[in-house]
């Protein structure tokens, strides 16, 4: 199960990393350019834009010979940004979601711990 799990992680990771990149082409290119880029991707380097994220070393390389080296890299590096962003966002989208759950947790336990007790003193 926990193999499953990590392949889930995986799995989103590069999800939410193909999503990244693809925001980024569409702002750096433009969305009828960053199209073309991805079917020419497609058809000559046999990459999927939803593959992207998972194999991140083969759009390098053909983002590179497309429309060079330090563009590439900026489109890399405006990504990682992007998705360090989108994880912090739901970092603490989660943190707050258990906060709140903490808090429900806490007034449920004062609302329960007087009837605990006279629970106890039935029984004694």
């Amino acid at each position: 199960m926990g193999c499953k799990r990590s392949e889930l992680r995986v799995k989103r990771f590069g999800e939410l990393l193909s999503e990244t990149i693809h925001v980024t082409m569409r702002r750096v290119f433009g969305g009828s350019s960053s199209e073309l880029i991805y079917r020419l991707m497609e058809r000559q380097a046999f990459l999927k834009r939803e593959e992207v994220g998972e194999k991140i070393e083969a759009f390098q390389g053909y983002l590179q010979k497309l429309v060079g080296s330090e563009v590439a890299q900026i489109i890399l590096a405006t990504s990682l940004k992007g998705l360090c962003a989108e994880l912090q966002r739901e970092y603490e989208e989660i943190e707050t979601y258990f906060s709140f759950l903490d808090e429900l947790y806490d007034v449920k336990f004062r609302l329960l711990a007087p009837l605990l007790k006279e629970d106890r003193s039935v029984y004694n």
